[in-house]
């Protein structure tokens, strides 16, 4: 069973964003990374891993669409402790929408031949979700999302918990499937020393998306979403009153008196 991870690279959730001329741009403030693996997906990556330490998988992958400046990413991914990498390179792909970028993931998974797929429930950028259902559609496999615990993978099935709003929903499917993961299924581990440096030797499989038969547009003309004008919003200044007073409820009775005043409350 050969399972593969996909992770897409974002910014970091520390990352101070600035919108110049429609085009965005940001940094970490005092140094860091501006790039990372999305955090969703560091789940996926993690039960990844754990398929081959506790369910017998054969290869564990990371796959991802991007250009060579999102390898670092790749190499987390195999610090953590996947054992091969594919980047579909983004050349042809920039500007695709959810469903063009499924196809060609689904493209690269069927070159991979992967059995289960793992992706975080979403990107913390696009933040659509849509991802995980659009390739297993374009896969032809069973999706299973909001997954928070993998129980038993044997006999051509898998059986997962998923976590719903009103509690938990075992379900067991026939693989190939398409795996979205929620923060409950484990805790991401610390890439160890020994995995860092095998990761900076690791070599990285670089396919191209039109190698891949690709079945259905892809790109920027493919897409339905529309990125042209980006603006940043708009800012107010604010200002802070500090509230004092003898006791706790004469500043509560100040308080409760300058919201009614403001038409707060």
């Amino acid at each position: 069973m050969k399972v593969l991870a996909c992770i897409k690279q974002t910014p970091a959730t520390e990352a101070v964003y600035s919108v110049d001329n429609g085009a965005v741009s940001w940094d970490v403030p005092g140094g860091g990374k501006p790039n990372v693996i999305n955090p969703w997906d560091e789940y996926a990556v993690e039960e990844a891993v754990r398929l081959k330490e506790n369910h017998g998988a054969s290869e564990v992958g990371v796959l991802t669409i991007g250009s060579d400046a999102v390898e670092e990413s790749i190499r987390t991914a195999i610090a953590m402790g996947c054992t091969a990498a594919t980047r579909v390179d983004s050349a042809a792909v920039d500007g695709s929408g959810a469903a063009g970028t499924a196809r060609v993931l689904a493209a690269a998974i069927k070159a991979e031949g992967a059995e289960v797929v793992l992706m975080g429930k979403q990107a913390i950028d696009g933040d659509t979700g849509t991802t995980p259902v659009m390739t297993a559609r374009a896969l032809g496999w069973t999706p299973l999302t909001f997954v928070s615990a993998i129980k038993e993978v044997g006999g051509g099935n898998i059986t997962v918990e998923r976590k719903l709003e009103a509690g938990t929903q075992t379900v067991t499917a026939k693989l190939p499937v398409v795996i979205s993961v929620v923060s409950e299924i484990n805790e991401p581990r610390y890439p160890s020393f020994m995995g860092i440096r095998k990761a900076k030797k690791a070599a990285i499989n670089v396919v191209d998306a039109g190698s891949l038969g690709v079945e259905g547009a892809f790109g920027a003309g493919s897409a339905k979403v529309d990125w042209a004008s980006i603006t940043a919003p708009e800012t107010k200044a604010l200002e802070t009153e500090m509230i004092s007073g003898g006791s706790p409820a004469e500043i509560a009775a100040i308080l409760a008196d300058k919201l009614i005043a403001d038409q707060i409350i």
